[in-house]
């Protein structure tokens, strides 16, 4: 049976609704020699988060995948709290961000070690604490991959191989999204178990549909943002329509962003289902475009085999 692997268990997909593929409950920007990284009262994590995840099951969203990997904040006893205290399906990643926030005891290990770790917190769990991985996040330098990122992604690819995950990936450039295709391949992945993170950011949709027809999931995930307007985004999404690629096309907001020490507002993760989606069903995308975007692709994009 296809489940999504979250911090509080296997969860089959058939009973699931919406899901969004890519949000933030807990995050470190600081970096991880910052004093105090990605530690916080728990109690007031549960606290701020409680309204914005509320409004989720309100809106019938059924679960949501945590993009904060390491380097960045990830803390899984903390997911693992608000999950539960909330009732609210998190699934959390292994893998690391872009080289420059990469924790410094990764940055020596072999190809091999980092496949051996991976493979180990989606297997058996991440820092001891039993709760595993559901996908593997990576990201690319804007200038394209390091050496150390590319050692990364092939060592994610044998982890994919050897325990089902999907590989998501921080990649802002189109250029670096299609080598990293390549190289998934050459290691054996197929492209369906990709998924392109900030497609939006490259303005050459030639190549959101080159990878789609290849098989990767091309998210499109910052909406809601001051930055695009939602008329920006529902015009990506038809054109990925227009060429018959919608069922690889992922929505999200990349919404959330509490952060240890700071005070700063919440985004909350409503307004992709309560504002965005009637927008594009004005645009003429019936219920079943909606939900193949909405549920179906995220489900098949996460799932394991359970």
């Amino acid at each position: 049976m296809a489940s999504l692997q979250t911090v509080l268990g296997l969860l089959p997909v058939s009973g699931l609704g919406m899901i969004l593929p890519h949000e933030h409950l807990f995050t470190d920007l600081r970096g991880p020699d910052a004093p105090g990284y990605a530690q916080a009262d728990v109690r007031d994590v549960i606290r701020r988060l409680r309204p914005h995840l509320e409004e989720l099951k309100e809106l019938r969203v059924t679960a949501m995948v945590e993009a904060s990997t390491g380097g960045v904040g990830r803390n899984i006893q903390v997911l693992r709290a608000v999950a539960a205290a909330l009732d609210f399906p998190v699934v959390a990643p292994t893998g690391a961000y872009r080289e420059a926030f990469m924790p410094a005891t990764l940055r020596s290990r072999s190809q091999e070690e980092l496949r051996d770790w991976m493979v180990e917190e989606i297997s058996e769990g991440i820092e001891g604490t039993g709760v595993r991985a559901g996908f593997i996040k990576l990201a690319a330098s804007d200038e394209g991959l390091t050496a150390l990122e590319e050692r990364l992604l092939r060592a994610a690819a044998q982890a994919a191989l050897r325990t089902g995950v999907a590989i998501a990936s921080h990649t802002t450039v189109g250029a670096t999204a299609v080598r990293q295709v390549q190289i998934l391949e050459e290691e054996g992945l197929d492209a369906r178990r990709f998924v392109w993170v900030h497609a939006h950011c490259e303005p050459d949709l030639q190549i959101h549909l080159r990878l789609a027809r290849r098989g990767a999931y091309v998210e499109y995930d910052a909406i809601g943002s001051p930055d695009q307007p939602d008329s920006f985004f529902v015009g990506l999404i038809r054109r990925m329509w227009q060429g018959h690629c919608g069922t690889q096309v992922l929505l999200s907001q990349d919404a959330g962003w509490y952060q240890p020490g700071a005070e700063a507002p919440i985004r909350g993760y409503g307004y992709l289902v309560r504002t965005f989606l009637p927008s594009l069903r004005q645009a003429g995308f019936d219920t079943a475009a909606v939900d193949t975007m909405m549920v179906e692709n995220p489900q098949c994009a996460f799932a394991i085999a359970g």
